[in-house]
């Protein structure tokens, strides 16, 4: 299989400190941009990449790799992801519980990224130069701190949870996936497999995503299953949910009916879309009774199983939670950076289980720990995990602002991934 992967010529480290910048796409949060550009935001999406806009493309001082465990990555792909359109167009309160930990004045943006080692620092062994990697996390937990003494989510390997990585002191990660370069500690990076293209590796994030997701409440054989959500993310669960239980019943929930299409696909039995009715629909599907009372107010006895809800907004949480069975549960998997009003006497009345699901983790499939990045990459290579068909549009990086106004704009743009290139 040509994989379309040719390597980089080896840089010259001499030549790059101080002679050659580092172009990158960041974030630089400043209250009075970020309340001028939500105002303008109101009247047109583009305000966002105005010149009052937090977000930057710059050329900056390209610097030495700051220890020796450490490398400098050179970009050659980067898709955008939800949480990148959430960040560039302001979609976030500061009120949230996330808002409330300590945070970088300035965010490289782009980590759906595949990359080539082009310097590795002295103490790093398990890299050389000319390996594709992706990268599969932050650089600000236990590990990628070089701290022996580990926190319980990093220990366990769920290293998105660490509990100090708010802690400050250590060193910073420079620049991101949106940029010709970065550097960051070699313990955030994952080989590639050989034989993976650049354009399937740049969704070994969202997939791995997707099984951690799958994993906080796997199916069992006959239970009757809704995916809530037919974006990137969404179609990688439904693959998921196939190879971990053919046998059960699966129903996804799309915005547009193309995405309906690629939702049965992807190994949806059955679909329907947003602005339809859900719950005569979930009660046609699960034999559950419906029920209306006083002003529209509805509600279902039985329903779905499982419940994974890849939206996450208020409208759509509340109603997982009224369409899943008595002791059925809810997986809360897409994230909203908002308070929100929510229904939460089933979690009580019906004793539905409401549990989250964030990043990535460590699981054991067919008697091997590893994370659900390299699992992601190893049915992909398989050919279990299709992917080439998700990514629909493609940009160089100085065509940022058409490409996050495409990823946002799905109903005109038909988009599923949106990938940015040096």
């Amino acid at each position: 299989m040509d994989t379309g992967y040719r390597p980089i010529a080896t840089w010259s480290v001499k030549a790059r400190e101080g002679t050659c910048p580092m172009r990158t796409l960041y974030l630089e949060v400043s209250a009075p941009r970020v309340l001028l550009t939500r105002l303008l935001g109101r009247v047109s999406p583009a305000a966002c990449f105005g010149p009052t806009s937090p977000v930057h493309l710059a050329d900056l001082p390209d610097p030495p790799l700051p220890a020796p465990d450490w490398v400098r990555v050179r970009n050659r792909l980067c898709g955008i992801c939800g949480s990148d359109l959430h960040q560039v167009f302001l979609d976030a309160s500061l009120d949230v519980a996330p808002a409330a930990l300590p945070s970088h004045r300035r965010t490289y943006l782009g980590h759906e990224m595949v990359g080539e080692v082009v310097e590795v620092g002295p103490a790093v062994e398990e890299f050389q130069v000319g390996d594709r990697v992706v990268r599969w996390g932050r650089g600000h937990d236990c590990r990628a701190r070089g701290r022996a003494d580990l926190c319980g989510p990093c220990a366990r390997g769920h290293r998105v949870l660490c509990e100090r990585a708010s802690e400050p002191g250590g060193l910073e990660p420079v620049g991101g996936g949106f940029g010709d370069s970065f550097i960051t500690p070699a313990s955030t990076l994952l080989h590639i497999p050989d034989g993976l293209a650049d354009e399937e590796a740049i969704f070994a994030e969202p997939a791995a995503v997707a099984i951690h997701a799958a994993w906080r409440r796997v199916p069992r054989p006959g239970e009757r299953v809704l995916v809530l959500g037919s974006g990137t993310l969404g179609f990688l669960l439904l693959q998921v949910l196939r190879i971990l239980q053919p046998a059960c019943e699966v129903t996804a929930v799309a915005q547009f009916p193309w995405q309906a299409e690629l939702a049965a696909r992807f190994g949806a039995d059955h679909t329907f879309l947003a602005h339809e009715d859900g719950f005569a629909h979930a009660a046609r599907l699960t034999g559950a009774r419906l029920y209306e009372g006083w002003r529209g107010n509805r509600m279902l006895l039985g329903g779905f199983d499982v419940v994974y809800d890849v939206v996450g907004v208020a409208q759509t949480v509340t109603n997982a939670l009224r369409w899943t069975r008595a002791g059925g549960t809810v997986v809360l998997v897409g994230a909203t950076l908002h308070r929100m009003t929510v229904d939460l006497t089933p979690v009580w009345y019906q004793e539905v289980d409401l549990i989250g699901a964030v990043g990535h983790d460590v699981v054991s499939w067919e008697g091997e720990t590893l994370s659900t990045f390299e699992l992601a990459m190893r049915w992909m290579a398989a050919g279990r995990l299709q992917c080439q068909d998700l990514l629909t549009h493609r940009f160089p990086l100085a065509a940022y602002r058409q490409a996050f106004l495409v990823a946002w704009d799905k109903r005109t743009h038909r988009s599923i991934k949106v990938a940015l290139e040096p």
